[in-house]
């Protein structure tokens, strides 16, 4: 019986699947720990428009997405 060329991994056929299922598990943690430490930067400063929140959401998200960019290519 013969093979095909094709490598297997030990996940099976849907380990692509659970490759980018963690990485958007992944996405989510980043973006919520930056947007935690915003919210306590916002706190301690004593801001009322959450300034800090805002920019560290779009510090996690902007990094996040050039990871994913990158892990793509």
């Amino acid at each position: 019986m013969k093979k095909h060329g094709r490598k297997k991994d030990f996940l099976g056929e849907g380990a692509g699947g659970l490759r980018w299922m963690s990485a958007g598990i992944e996405f989510c943690g980043v973006i919520a720990l930056f947007c935690y430490i915003g919210y306590r930067l916002d706190r301690y400063f004593g801001f009322e428009i959450p300034y800090m929140l805002m920019t560290g959401f779009f510090i996690g998200f902007i990094g996040m997405l050039y990871l994913f960019y990158k892990e793509s290519k």
